[in-house]
């Protein structure tokens, strides 16, 4: 690299992450997982009860409370916001960059290029992209993956006291931030240590030293659940110390998939960098199993998909913290070959790139997908937008005789923030329910007597500065609550648009009603 291209690999980073951050400020909370992350935080915060977790009144068991006390934290900074929250997302994403650097440096120390472009293929890695700003969990849980990884390396390298103690950090901070999954992520790397390891290893002292990290990693999550459970009542304390670990990772229903139900996704999940032939010619030259630094990404890659795999719940964002593994690998081979690519196959991602911007063009007369509500208002600007960017990734590849990884990535990042803003101009009202929550709260203000039917999920509460909970009536009492309340408000959530109510708005692919209580038999909640 010359002098110029590690300035740029540097620090330019930095301004691509900040334009993929600002796309938070295009769209709003995305319900129902966003909004109800942000009400479990609001209703904590309305409590002042920042040990145990509440949504809507009630324990909210399903994730530990990291997440809600990061936000809790900024609102005590800054007062109550909503542009705090959605910049969590965000930073959590730069650590992970940041962190991934750091670990190609460990794995790699002679050569720089790997992670000075680490960092660059993480950021344009699609899965890791879509989720990068988001107000979930998973690449706060990555960043806590990539430090105990972080600490394995340091281990491994001789600072055993230092790499142990990052080790059991991680863990403890994984658990509270997604529960014990974070140890699916790392135990199962640093139990094939001798697949990956370039020295002799004492396996005793590796596997007790293994222990006593997980053991302090428990005790750090058990500083907190112990408390909780004690504060949250006898079914949160059976919740959170046994039902949402064992039962959700062996027993559970819920999202439960096929075996091989993430294969098909994995061309989407790894693009670009699947489909770059240099990569893959790269691939073919490098001493892949002569590299411990490969063989640990490997190891780390195949193990996190297999063990993924193997579980019966499956969403695909529980892949991301696998995401810098690929990553590092891509920035070693990729890096490490001096051979210029043949040009021929450099046109193929500006080519995948114009067909994708003609697909978005044609998307409302795709069959299928325009059925759709919000397909059904998608305009060719957008379209346009994602093809004027293939062409100048195509005159990038014809000027310099080559495509760069700065430049692909820079490409990647710009359509998502292009695609961010468009989707959500053109399905903006169905994700957007503040108007819906500021209703409930005038409802609230007026003492109108008001129901939700059905499963609620938190959407309005933070939204609408709720400060008390929104009242959910199985559909089985509607017509005894609307007897009695016949001046009340009914809340739905429909599959079909209905002819009549005092308020509608499209919620993703349904439909939120209003109803007054008289139109009770009406009322047909999902």
């Amino acid at each position: 690299m010359t002098i110029p291209e590690k300035l740029i690999y540097h620090w330019g980073i930095l301004p691509l992450w900040l334009l993929l951050t600002a796309s938070v400020y295009f769209r709003s909370p995305i319900p129902i997982d966003e909004t109800r992350y942000l009400s479990v935080a609001w209703d904590m915060w309305l409590r002042g009860d920042f040990l145990v977790p509440y949504l809507n009144g009630e324990t909210y068991s399903h994730k530990p409370p990291l997440l809600f006390w990061l936000i809790q934290a900024g609102w005590g900074v800054f007062g109550v916001n909503q542009w705090w929250p959605s910049l969590v997302g965000p930073l959590a994403a730069l650590a992970n960059l940041l962190l991934t650097r750091k670990l190609a440096e460990k794995l790699w120390p002679e050569q720089a290029a790997a992670a000075l472009l680490a960092p660059w293929i993480l950021m344009a890695t699609l899965l890791w992209t879509l989720f990068a700003t988001s107000t979930m969990f998973d690449i706060l849980l990555t960043g806590w993956v990539l430090l105990g990884m972080l600490g394995l390396l340091e281990v491994m390298q001789g600072a055993e006291r230092n790499g142990w103690i990052l080790v059991a950090a991680a863990m403890g901070l994984g658990i509270l931030s997604k529960g014990p999954v974070v140890l699916l992520h790392l135990i199962p790397t640093a139990a094939l240590v001798v697949v990956w390891t370039p020295r002799p290893i004492a396996f005793p002292r590796w596997f007790g030293g293994l222990l006593i990290a997980v053991l302090l990693g428990a005790a750090i999550a058990l500083f907190w659940a112990i408390p909780a459970a004690m504060a949250g009542g006898e079914e949160y304390a059976n919740a959170i110390l046994w039902h949402q670990t064992a039962d959700r990772a062996v027993s559970t229903k819920i999202h439960t998939r096929s075996l091989f139900w993430y294969l098909p996704f994995l061309p989407m999940f790894l693009f670009p960098w699947l489909f770059w032939p240099h990569f893959w010619g790269s691939l073919r030259g490098s001493r892949f199993f002569n590299d411990s630094g490969l063989r640990f990404c490997l190891v780390w890659l195949v193990s996190s998909f297999v063990v993924f795999s193997l579980l019966p719940s499956k969403q695909i964002h529980y892949l991301i913290p696998m995401l810098p593994a690929f990553a590092l690998l891509v920035a070693r081979v990729v890096g490490q070959n001096a051979e210029k690519p043949r040009l021929a196959g450099e046109w193929l991602l500006p080519v995948l790139f114009g067909a994708i911007g003609i697909f978005l063009v044609y998307l409302p007369k795709t069959p299928g997908l325009s059925k759709l509500n919000w397909v059904q208002t998608v305009q060719p600007a957008w379209g346009l937008s994602v093809l004027a960017i293939a062409i100048i990734l195509a005159l990038s590849v014809w000027i310099k005789r080559g495509l760069s990884i700065a430049a692909l990535s820079t490409a990647l990042v710009t359509a998502i923030f292009v695609g961010f803003i468009f989707f959500f101009r053109y399905a903006g009202p169905a994700y957007n329910l503040a108007p819906a929550a500021m209703q409930v709260k005038n409802y609230n203000e007026q003492h109108i007597p008001f129901v939700y039917v059905g499963n609620y999920q938190g959407q309005f509460n933070f939204l609408g500065r709720l400060t008390q909970p929104v009242p959910v009536l199985p559909g089985e009492r509607l017509a005894d609550w609307a007897a009695q309340h016949a001046d009340g408000y009914l809340i739905s959530l429909e599959k079909n648009k209905p002819s009549d109510a005092i308020y509608l708005q499209p919620h993703r692919e349904y439909w939120l009603v209003f109803r007054r209580a008289g139109q009770a038999a009406d009322v047909k909640p999902l």
